[in-house]
């Protein structure tokens, strides 16, 4: 697999996935992946941490759950982190301009972490998503558009984070419902009367006009 996260190497794996798991006993939703660089030999290796795609960095410090670590605001929708870097080693500080590629500092093993590694996560407008789906991706205004027109086809009765997302890109619309990944009868209203007044057929389906029309709406807000 092609690196976009490491300077050195052109491989990675992924030692841990998106979703629920265990860690230090307790069970917890891990909102991005964790990473490692992976030498010729197939072997892990400890490398520099480079920019996913250009943008602004809008944090940069330490706490006790991410280590150090930087948040970098790619456009009005989308930031990605990256976590646990080696102490002394992060390059960037808030408000810094990066362009893709760039070194952000050295894989490390800080925080509350069991051994060196990269966390990567994804949020888009607002809602942590699963990183694998970008990973091939370009993040311009272009390629966001083919993953929203790559987007399930959602009506009453869906379940899964594709529904949470239509939840919360309601919300930021105005509407107030639950975003508990479930399409149910709120979440048919609410779609219903967003589609109404875009002047989209009412029909509580979200297709590709309606994933686009929202997300307009989500950059305006």
């Amino acid at each position: 697999m092609a690196s976009r996260f490491f300077k050195n190497y052109d491989r990675y794996k992924i030692t841990y996935p998106f979703g629920s798991r265990v860690i230090f006993g307790k069970k917890e939703h891990h909102t991005g992946v964790d990473l490692v660089a992976v030498a010729e030999n197939g072997g892990a290796v400890s490398d520099y941490v480079v920019a996913f795609d250009s943008g602004e960095v809008i944090e940069a410090g330490y706490n006790s759950r991410s280590g150090y670590y930087c948040k970098i605001r790619h456009d009005e929708t989308l930031v990605t982190l990256y976590c646990h870097f080696k102490k002394g080693t992060l390059r960037v500080k808030k408000g810094d301009k990066v362009v893709k590629g760039e070194i952000l500092g050295y894989m490390g093993s800080t925080g509350r972490s069991t051994g060196a590694h990269l966390h990567f996560g994804i949020s888009l407008f607002g809602e942590w998503v699963d990183p694998e789906k970008y990973f091939d991706k370009d993040l311009s205004e272009v390629n966001k558009l083919t993953v929203i027109q790559e987007r399930k086809l959602l009506k009453r009765g869906a379940k899964g984070e594709e529904v949470k997302l239509l939840q919360t890109l309601l919300n930021f619309h105005g509407a107030k419902i639950e975003c508990d990944s479930s399409f149910g009868p709120a979440t048919a209203k609410a779609l219903a009367a967003f589609q109404r007044s875009r002047g989209i057929t009412a029909d509580s389906v979200a297709g590709v006009v309606t994933w686009q029309e929202l997300m307009k709406i989500a950059k305006n807000t």
